[in-house]
């Protein structure tokens, strides 16, 4: 979704434009749209997650969430009419069901076992993305997880957030719950292209600074923020904000963890 390419090691990034639209509604989904189901309820609405699923380049069931997929499969009708199997089917299989597995093994999907204890599941998958051959074909990943439950589960894939970069260079790395979406914004200037749906509705989003202070402005937020104090735990951070247009520009000279609610829910 950026238009520039971030400099190399990690370095400072040029303006970089998202557009994050079709990730929260699920219209104009381009062909490089690689989609990770995590181990966590299937919480997003029937048409949405069915859009996303088989309209993706490329499928992934990551360990437990075999087995939310095989559920939501058997929960609805015609379910395996309704969804495309999975492409790849990774982890270290310590939740995987027998029936799950069984079930995935008899539609031929590419079975991975992931051993490494030294990495989540999550960062696996994006690993197998890239030894699938998968990394030249995505240039979006969007991770189907929820913001709630294990803190420690949801502190570490944040953390896949930024690995990412260094396994997949080409591609963005999203997080999607049931309400909201949330990505890592690198050192550099950014500009969001907000949905106006989300603008009208005043729904919130934040700027959570991860690992590290930042010193960070804002355009076309409610409370801007201006540079005069870092953001960093300890002092201030920016959460419950919502949009004054429907473009926002953030400069940073740290990473920044963006999340922007989705619908009305948990205002």
């Amino acid at each position: 979704m950026p238009n520039d390419d971030d400099l190399p090691n990690g370095g400072v990034a040029k303006d970089q434009r998202w557009t994050p639209t079709s990730l929260i509604d699920g219209h104009g989904l381009d062909d490089g749209l690689a989609i990770v189901l995590l181990n966590r309820p299937i919480l997003l609405e029937k048409h949405y997650f069915t859009t996303l699923w088989n309209g993706a380049k490329v499928r992934v069931a990551v360990d437990g969430g075999t087995n939310r997929w095989v559920d939501f499969v058997k929960s609805n009708i015609n379910g395996e009419q309704l969804l495309k199997p999975p492409d790849l089917v990774t982890g270290d299989f310590d939740s995987c069901n027998q029936e799950a597995m069984q079930y995935v093994e008899q539609l031929k999907c590419t079975i991975v076992h992931t051993p490494d204890q030294n990495a989540t599941d999550f960062t696996k998958s994006l690993k197998v993305l890239k030894s699938q051959g998968y990394d030249q074909q995505v240039t979006r990943v969007l991770a189907l997880c929820e913001s709630s439950g294990r803190l420690d589960q949801i502190m570490a894939n944040i953390n896949t957030l930024f690995l990412a970069q260094a396994i997949l260079p080409g591609a963005d790395v999203f997080l999607r719950s049931s309400n909201s979406l949330s990505w890592l914004l690198r050192p550099g200037a950014h500009s969001i292209d907000i949905p106006q749906r989300l603008v009208t509705e005043r729904i919130w989003c934040s700027l959570v600074p991860i690992g590290q202070g930042c010193v960070c402005t804002t355009e076309g937020l409610k409370w801007n923020l201006d540079g005069s104090r870092s953001l960093q735990f300890g002092s201030i951070v920016s959460t419950s904000n919502t949009y004054s247009m429907n473009r926002v520009r953030i400069t940073t000279d740290g990473p920044l963890l963006w999340s922007m609610g989705t619908t009305p829910k948990d205002m």
